[in-house]
């Protein structure tokens, strides 16, 4: 099998398949592979909002602490086979051959889906590779997530928890969170992060408190923050220092989350000092996540695309001091776009909206009608046009250029990147 063809094998199958109503889809592809999740160290983590940034943050620090460390991560930014990582390093397109070919040989196989199927890749290289841990991040929910296979995490964490993909997941916080808290399992340790309403918190507690598993949720008077710019962030956290080169204080509470697993990873033999979990978190940057693309002027990046992910952008960008703000913004159908244009026209002073992005786009002009009297408004053909006309402005005036409203579209901008001669434009 080329790698052309495990590409169209893995893309020939659902996103999410057909709704599930338990595991065993996915136990009898694992089971006629061997049950590859049966031999790896897990940390499992799920959430609406940070599950990418914590997995980075205990991946990098374990790594650095010399461990052997897998990562399963959704979606893919730049392309598929960098949401299959080991120490940072995507899955070798040779490796994703033979896996493919592997799991192609299961009947099974035939009525997953394509993140059962990513899944069961990721197992089988994160096996053969022999690594000492490995970080899962859940596709959607957890409860029914493919990745709830795993029998005894050695910690859980759930991080932000907020409304996206009510349809599958419950229209309400508490719905909501009860799929998210379906990873906690008995005696297994959970953290939760910080920044959780309350009927989260106590959905959680109850959870953990019937499977007697350890409950632990940072405490933000043991937190200070030291300094704040748009690029980096500095915080203590039970008097130690930690920086940050992903700028936005729900960075600091995906940290502090980490810390927590770091500290319960300790307790199974996988010693990670604050010091070099520090250097570690320093050389973090989550692509699409507040990522300055470039300077002078500033461009940045961001894929939140639900109601908390907007808030988190439109909290940092209000203490950015850079003004004006130059928003080009697309959004995707499914999503609450409506309410995400209120937040961000309440912080941008000038937006150009698009839609070539990707197939299920809202309209440009639905976009931007969306945004009228929030701020001033515009539309594009192209994203490349709004771009060029955006970072004119920002030239001109001394402003800023963020890009904003969908990971898809952040995609779309980074693979442009990529193929630009320097690197920082499209």
């Amino acid at each position: 099998m080329t790698f052309s063809e495990a590409m169209t094998y893995i893309q020939g199958y659902q996103k999410s398949g057909k709704p599930v109503h338990d595991l065993s889809r996915i136990q009898a592809l694992l089971e006629a592979l061997g049950n590859p999740q049966e031999q790896l160290q897990v940390v499992h983590i799920a959430g609406t909002n940070g599950k990418g940034s914590v997995t980075a943050f205990c991946a990098r620090a374990a790594t650095a602490a010399g461990f052997r460390t897998g990562t399963l991560t959704s979606p893919f930014i730049r392309h598929y086979t960098d949401r299959i990582q080991i120490d940072g390093r995507d899955i070798p397109p040779e490796a994703l051959c033979r896996f493919c070919e592997q799991v192609q040989a299961c009947p099974v196989s035939q009525d997953c889906s394509q993140f059962e199927i990513t899944f069961a890749i990721a197992l089988l290289w994160f096996v053969e590779q022999k690594c000492d841990l490995v970080v899962l991040e859940t596709g959607i929910g957890g409860l029914l997530d493919a990745t709830n296979v795993i029998k005894k995490p050695l910690v859980c964490a759930i991080t932000s928890v907020s409304f996206d993909h009510m349809a599958l997941l419950g229209n309400t916080l508490t719905e909501i969170a009860a799929q998210k808290a379906g990873i906690i399992k008995p005696g297994c340790p959970v953290v939760l992060s910080t920044d959780n309403p309350m009927d989260v918190v106590c959905l959680v507690q109850d959870t953990a408190k019937r499977k007697n598993a350890q409950l632990v949720i940072p405490n933000m008077q043991d937190c200070r923050i030291v300094s704040e710019t748009l690029e980096e962030i500095v915080f203590q956290y039970h008097s130690f220092t930690y920086t940050l080169h992903m700028s936005g204080r729900h960075q600091v509470y995906n940290a502090m989350t980490a810390i927590e697993v770091i500290r319960f990873l300790g307790m199974h033999g996988y010693l990670i000092t604050a010091a070099t979990a520090n250097e570690a978190f320093s050389k973090v940057r989550v692509p699409a996540r507040t990522e300055v693309l470039r300077k002078n002027p500033t461009v940045l990046l961001d894929g939140g695309h639900n109601q908390a992910g907007v808030m988190a952008l439109a909290e940092l960008l209000k203490h950015a001091g850079t003004k004006p703000i130059h928003g080009i913004c697309g959004m995707i159908s499914t999503k609450d776009y409506a309410t995400a244009c209120r937040i961000l026209g309440d912080v941008l002073d000038t937006v150009t909206c698009v839609d070539d992005f990707v197939h299920h786009a809202v309209p440009r002009e639905t976009l931007a009608a969306c945004f009228e009297n929030h701020a001033e408004v515009h539309t594009a053909p192209s994203l490349q046009q709004a771009y060029e006309t955006a970072l004119a402005q920002a030239k001109a005036d001394g402003g800023m250029v963020v890009i904003c409203g969908s990971l898809y579209l952040a995609s779309e901008v980074l693979q442009q990147s990529d193929t630009a001669e320097d690197h920082t434009m499209l």
